[in-house]
Formats: C-alpha cells, structure tokens, sequence
C-alpha cells in the first residue's frame, strides 16, 4: 500500500476567523480591526468589558489595555488647541506713587512695585505673583485650555 504525505507549513502562522491568529506555538495576535471592533463593543452602554472579554474569550486585562490605548489614540488625533490670549491692564495701586513715577514708563514703575498678573481661563482664576517660571505657566494653561 502506498501513502501519500500531505506537507503542511507550520511556519506559517494560522489565521483564525475574526482576525485572531494562532502561532505553532499557541500565541494569538489580534489585528487591528479585531481590537477595535471589541472596544467599540465595550464602550455601549450597559456593557461590561468583563462580559465582552470572556465571550471573545479574551484576557479582560487585555481588553482593558486596548480600551486605553484606543483612547489615547484618538486623543493625540484631536487637534490642539491654541491658548486664546486675553487683554491685561495694569493699573498702579491706588494713594503709591508720586507725579515723577507717573512720568516714568510703566515697566519701570511696576517692576519695583511687583503688583502680580492675574489670569481667569475658562472660569479659573490664577494669582502670579514675583518671578514666574514661562514654562510652568505655559504646562498649565495648556491644561486649562483643554477644559
């Protein structure tokens, strides 16, 4: 009797239905459009990521990893938005200063005085006072600017 050998390549990985592929080794890769599909069904209403999980009969851990990747995904698509810059008076205190300061330009006369700058963003009110580090200042008003 004379058999015949079918060959099989066990390189190749084997995909699976949905987009999950199963190495030789039993790892599962998930494609994109998989992961996506299973996020957008965890992010109904009334749906819990637990259920979604066990009936994909995925890890719920790894589900919940894709669920913040996805979010931050679309979050750095969002364009920035550009902080809107107010107009600033500065008006000296009220009785301080005599007619020669009034003469002086106002940087000179504030300067000495150090009055402070006050910034109201989006229904914050922010008090500077003294010296004042730009890029700290500049870290919160993007913060702010993101409300």
């Amino acid at each position: 009797m004379v058999s015949t050998m079918k060959m099989v390549d066990t390189k190749k990985a084997a995909l699976a239905r949905d987009g999950v592929r199963v190495n030789r080794t039993g790892r599962r890769t998930y494609s994109a459009a998989y992961k996506l599909d299973v996020v957008r069904r965890c992010s109904e209403p009334g749906v819990s990521v637990a259920g979604v999980a066990m009936m994909h009969g995925i890890n719920a851990n790894l589900v919940r990893r894709w669920i913040v990747r996805q979010r931050r995904a679309e979050s750095d698509a969002m364009p920035k938005l550009a902080a809107t810059l107010l107009p600033v008076t500065i008006e000296a205190p009220m009785g301080q200063g005599s007619a020669d300061d009034q003469a002086k330009p106002a940087t000179r006369r504030h300067r000495s005085a150090a009055p402070g700058i006050e910034i109201e963003l989006h229904g914050v009110r922010i008090h500077l006072r003294g010296e004042v580090d730009a890029t700290a200042l500049t870290a919160v008003i993007e913060v702010l600017s993101r409300r």
